[in-house]
């Protein structure tokens, strides 16, 4: 699939001075891993290991990593740790792949993260926002936020397929309920990051977890 002139199938890894950045970089930042693409998928096999150890010797700054393969990330975490400064995110394009927050759960992140984006249909997320850590009551007594951010925005592009802002409502509504991050990143429309339709109350929601 290409998009903005960007393969997003196809994973690269970028040349060895942005590669290496972080490393020189004394102030902490906030980091996108692979924005255009995916941490794990297989095109990023061959170099994935020396970007972990990148990330791993430069606790100063936060990385937020999102993946459609949360598996692999639970495989990974499960091999290699997860330092607390790594937001483990998965993506949630319709309610066909909700259930990939079950398996984010077991990612051991200090935080994570949905992104609805682009959203396409409404989504409803609140049943997947608490795990129960196995009180064995009924009803349960000990469940725990699973999810701190969800980040939300609308198909941009040539050809963007519109967003309904009452299924964005919703989403405000389930995350106010549970106490979760909201971040609204954009309307659905040619252009990325732009208000469009969304009121002046929900395009204020830029909340960090």
């Amino acid at each position: 699939m290409a998009r903005f002139k960007q393969d997003f199938d196809t994973v690269r890894r970028t040349s060895r001075r942005t590669f290496e950045a972080p490393l020189h970089w004394k102030e902490p930042r906030r980091i996108f891993t692979c924005s255009w693409s995916d941490f794990f998928h297989h095109g990023a096999d061959a170099w994935r290991e020396e970007a972990w150890e990148i990330i791993k010797a430069t606790p100063q700054h936060t990385y937020q990593i999102l993946t459609k393969r949360p598996g692999l990330m639970v495989d990974w975490a499960n091999k290699h740790g997860w330092p607390n400064q790594i937001w483990a995110g998965t993506s949630v394009e319709s309610q066909k792949y909700a259930p990939r927050l079950d398996v984010l759960a077991r990612v051991p992140a200090k935080i994570r993260f949905v992104s609805v984006e682009p959203m396409l249909e409404a989504v409803e997320l609140y049943p997947y926002f608490f795990k129960c850590s196995g009180c064995g009551q009924v009803p349960c007594a000990c469940k725990g936020l699973t999810i701190h951010q969800v980040i939300v925005g609308g198909e941009s592009g040539r050809g963007f397929r519109p967003m309904d802002i009452e299924w964005l409502k919703a989403i405000e509504a389930e995350c106010d309920h549970a106490g979760v991050a909201l971040f609204v990143k954009q309307d659905s429309g040619q252009f990325p990051g732009k208000q469009g339709r969304i009121p002046d109350r929900l395009w204020a929601r830029k909340e960090m977890p």
